[in-house]
Order: structure tokens, then sequence, then C-alpha cells
């Protein structure tokens, strides 16, 4: 393996670590103070409606780009952005300096605002990571602690078989991944290869040689929501089983991603976080 693949390969490695530790230190903050995306975090129906959202959001995306839209899927995700900015940094403020909800929401308006307006002025790859690092965490935080883990491994099964179909067989997760690539919207990870680098220079259509490697921020969302989790209805243990075995699934998609063509992310990843969560628990007699 060359330093040109293995950069990338440990870089996105990188950004999964750190969505997930960042996403469990704000989620303690989103659990003291009942942030939760559903009122009842045990019911199977959660999971339900977030894989119809899913199903509708990337429809409207496709649609919307094929009549040229651009510019008003643009307003529909930095608005996503800027408030999902809002609460990580509301939480973040809340944890470092102890800040009840109000005070760390005020607080957190001005670095969202500086965020989202680099986001907007200066849209390059660092740019996109720190946001898509951010924006990541923080919605992992909310529907981990929105979630317990049933719900959860229901709704990795489910997108790990959607993610499947949607990468070998119709292929529109290629088309929507080339759309947000060639839009430069802060939804991916970038590493480039080069140090001239500027994101969105290329044309990406999932063959041949790019400039830059991406993934998608669901691949690091997806799985971090069993281990957000496991840690606020489980226990530590759970929860770090549920890393580690994220971490080996990442490492399998690697060596299939370093063959050049575009692979489905969540099928390796959720399976290695459902895997490790239940080997952790099998081990330690821990009951969820």
């Amino acid at each position: 393996m060359s330093d040109r693949s293995l950069l990338p390969v440990v870089s996105m490695g990188l950004f999964i670590v750190i969505t997930q530790v960042f996403a469990v230190y704000l989620s303690v903050f989103f659990k003291a103070e009942e942030l939760q995306a559903f009122g009842d975090p045990e019911s199977v129906l959660n999971p339900i409606v977030i894989v119809v959202f899913i199903l509708l959001f990337t429809l409207f995306f496709l649609f919307m780009h094929e009549r040229k839209s651009k510019w008003f899927i643009e307003v529909v995700i930095g608005l996503a952005v800027f408030l999902t900015l809002i609460y990580s940094f509301t939480a973040l403020f809340g944890r470092v300096f102890g800040l009840g909800l109000e005070v760390s929401f005020l607080y957190a308006l001005a670095p969202a605002l500086f965020l989202f307006g680099l986001v907007v002025f200066h849209r390059e790859w660092y740019v996109v990571n720190v946001v898509g690092l951010f924006v990541a965490a923080g919605v992992v935080a909310i529907f981990g602690v929105s979630f317990t883990v049933w719900p959860v491994i229901l709704l990795l099964v489910v997108l790990a078989i959607y993610d499947a179909i949607a990468v070998y067989k119709t292929r529109h997760m290629i088309s929507l991944a080339g759309s947000a690539v060639k839009m430069r919207i802060p939804i991916l990870f970038v590493v480039p290869w080069e140090r001239d680098y500027s994101f969105g220079e290329e044309s990406f259509d999932g063959e041949g040689d790019r400039k830059a490697f991406y993934m998608g921020l669901g691949d690091a969302i997806i799985p971090s929501i069993l281990t957000v989790s496991a840690y606020s209805f489980v226990g530590s243990a759970a929860a770090f089983g549920s890393f580690v075995g994220c971490l080996v699934g990442y490492v399998g998609l690697s060596l299939l991603v370093l063959r050049g063509k575009p692979q489905a992310g969540l099928p390796l990843l959720n399976s290695g976080a459902i895997v490790g969560f239940l080997v952790v628990v099998l081990v330690f007699g821990l009951s969820f």
C-alpha cells in the first residue's frame, strides 16, 4: 500500500473516531437537558421515521438536481447545517463551561454563524471537513440519546441494506455523491491527494482516477449512533465494543475501496458496530 493511498484511508478513519468520541461527549449534555428527537426512545417506529425521511430527502435531492434547482438544495441543506451547528456548539459550551441550556444557546450562535459564513463564502475542502465534524457529531449525539439500542440496531440493519442497493443496484447513491461534490455542500468528508487541490474542481462519477478521496457523512453518522446509544442506555463498555467493531468494519471497507471503485460503506461499518456491541454484551453479561 503506497503512502498516497494510506493517507486518505487513515484520515477517513480518524474522522470516524473523532465523530464518535465528540458525539459521546456532547450526548451527555443532550441527555441531561432531555433534548431528544423522539419522546419514546424505545419505540420501533423511530427508526422507520428516520428511514422514510432519508428516502424522501434523497428523492428530493435528485429531483431538484435534475430540474437544475441547485440553489434550493443549498438553501435547505444550509439551513439544516446551521441549525445542527447551533445544537453542537450549545452542547459543547454546556459541557466545557457547565452552562445551562439558554446561556449555552446564546454563546453557540457566534461560532455557528462563523462556520456557516465560511461554508458560504470560502467553501474549501478543509472548511467542509471542520463543519462536517461538528454536524456529524451533533446529529449522532442527538439521535444517540433518542434511541435505545434495539431501535438503533433495526435502523442500522435497514440502512445497511438500503446503502447496498443504492450503490450496487440503482447506483443513485453514486449520483448523489457526485452532485454533492460538484455543489461543494458540507455533507461529506474530503481528503485531497495533492496539496494544491481545490474542492469541486473535478467531476466525480464514481469511476477512474480522482484528485481526492470522499466519504459521505452518513458513513460516519449512522454506525456512530449505536455507540452513543450504547453509552447512554447500556454503559461505556458496550459503547467501546461498538466503537471498536465499527473501526474493524472500516478496515475491511478500506481494503475494498483501495481497489478503486465506490463501495457501500454501511454494510461493513454497521455490521462491525453491531457485532462489536453484541460481543461485549455477551462477554460481560450486560442487559439492554
